[in-house]
């Protein structure tokens, strides 16, 4: 398969969840030296909020640094730009397909080349929460990478 470029990656309110993944792709793509536009969103408008502390402490420890995040809601002009996007539940994919229908095929679970089970959201939760999310979001990052060709 082919490198997708932009890769979107969504979640509930682009807070925890989908700014680490954005980060993750960002840093691993860099790592293998191949260039891919790769941006993030939220299907919620929670205004420009910054992420919680626990998302950046957490994340810092797996070097992606999200000081400078801060949520943006995921418009249609989003979905048609993007290569492929990559959302952490059905339940968000289906809703994806219901504001934009002829994107919905290039909508796919993060989680799709392991187990397609939904990506719990961490937010308001505990550290070890984050930890176990966002050390499951960097495998699959690295899952959807072998499937693009790209060693990271």
């Amino acid at each position: 398969m082919m490198l997708p470029s932009p890769i979107l990656v969504v979640c509930a309110g682009n807070l925890c969840r989908s700014p680490f993944a954005e980060g993750v792709f960002r840093n691993r793509l860099e790592q293998a030296g191949v260039y891919a536009e790769v941006f993030s969103r939220g299907l919620l408008d929670v205004g420009k909020q910054p992420v919680p502390q626990s998302a950046l402490k957490v994340a810092k420890e797996f070097g992606v640094d999200l000081s400078e995040h801060h949520a943006a809601q995921l418009k249609n002009e989003d979905l048609q730009r993007a290569g492929i996007v990559l959302v952490m539940s059905a339940r968000q994919r289906r809703h994806i397909g219901g504001i934009s229908p002829t994107a919905f095929g290039k909508v796919f679970l993060l989680s799709q080349p392991d187990d397609g089970e939904a990506v719990e959201d961490p937010i308001g939760k505990p550290d070890s929460v984050f930890h176990e999310v966002y050390h499951q979001i960097n495998q699959l990052a690295g899952l959807w990478l072998q499937r693009f060709g790209v060693s990271s």
